[in-house]
């Protein structure tokens, strides 16, 4: 009678792939194996193709448990989730948080999300203990504002991070950011309106002043007076689409000259559509985001590079991460005019 003996569990085959069996079907070093999954950047293409492709072949899965233990980091970015938005305005972050994902993935390191506080007090306590308990080693802060307290609360706390949204009124940037170029948007979206015949390009903008908000004001308003297009029509609302529609409506009853709107959102377009349909008014509606949305009606629209700014988000963490201190850099990065194929809605 026989008894099967279940394999020790140092037995390497139970145990499964490891690193030097990677490293010998690629005939590459222990480290190069490392390299290629954790800094893939200090390789060379090829090299990095050719760990890659062992990899794959064996099955091999790094133990993140063993790398949180070995370099006594998490090896995660926090970011925070918001409150729900509506779902046109949402789509922009929830662009932002895959493409955060997306890189961090391909340098080893996960998205961690932590829930919206009350104020901005709160949530620096919250991020503190967040990277004091170990569950992320630096943040990426989103929806910055002129008055923003969170970039100088947690530089004084030595937390590693960087902002989706640029420090307003300062020259040289005090931390990393990345940010997208709004003005230089609406001034497209401005230009496209020109070139397809609009004499009268009005704007549709946020209440309050916020920064983001004047930032997309001045393309359009430098533009209309490079332009010589007379004096400038604008308007604002919150960003809903009713309260869009109704502030459109009073906007085309008082103006009959109208030919184009330029709004600071998709969510503002969309109830400017609407309007301008149910007035059966010819107008020229830009929005800004390209979403889903602009794009089914045949909305030209503002199209940010988020993906690109979240991954410019991690690269400028990735040296700081490393243990290096190089000089905070900020960038802005070009939005593009997206127009959808056969021409914009409404005739134009």
């Amino acid at each position: 009678m026989t008894t099967d003996v279940p394999r020790a569990r140092g037995d390497r085959a139970a145990q499964g792939p490891t690193l030097e069996t990677v490293a010998a079907l690629a005939g590459v070093s222990r480290q190069t194996v490392s390299n290629a999954l954790h800094r893939p950047d200090r390789l060379a293409p090829a090299t990095r193709d050719k760990v890659m492709a062992a990899v794959r072949e064996t099955g091999y899965r790094p133990s993140l448990a063993a790398r949180q233990l070995a370099t006594r980091r998490a090896h995660a970015i926090a970011v925070r989730a918001d409150q729900p938005q509506d779902g046109i305005s949402g789509l922009v972050l929830d662009a932002f948080f895959h493409g955060l994902a997306e890189a961090g993935q391909r340098h080893g390191y996960r998205v961690v999300l932590y829930a919206q506080q009350p104020d901005e007090a709160a949530e620096l306590a919250l991020v503190d203990d967040v990277i004091a308990g170990g569950a992320a080693d630096a943040v990426v802060l989103t929806a910055t504002n002129v008055h923003d307290s969170r970039p100088a609360g947690l530089a004084a706390s030595g937390v590693t991070f960087c902002a989706f949204g640029r420090p307003w009124g300062v020259d040289e940037p005090p931390h990393d950011w990345v940010d997208v170029d709004g003005a230089l948007g609406t001034a497209a979206a401005t230009e496209h309106a020109v070139a397809r015949g609009a004499r009268r390009v009005g704007f549709l903008g946020w209440p309050d002043d916020a920064a983001t908000g004047r930032d997309r004001r001045e393309g359009w308003a430098r533009t209309v007076a490079e332009r010589a297009l007379g004096e400038p029509v604008e308007v604002t609302c919150e960003n809903d689409t009713d309260a869009a529609e109704r502030c459109t409506t009073a906007l085309l009853a008082r103006d009959a000259g109208l030919d184009a709107l330029v709004c600071a959102s998709d969510t503002l377009a969309l109830g400017a559509h609407r309007a301008a349909q149910a007035a059966g008014r010819r107008l020229l509606v830009v929005g800004f985001d390209a979403t889903p949305v602009a794009a089914a009606l045949g909305l030209p629209s503002v199209a940010q590079p988020v993906r690109e700014a979240a991954h410019t988000c991690l690269e400028l963490l990735l040296p700081r991460l490393r243990g290096e201190d190089p000089p905070p850099r900020g960038v802005l990065l070009a939005p593009t005019l997206a127009v959808p194929r056969g021409g914009p809605a409404g005739g134009w």
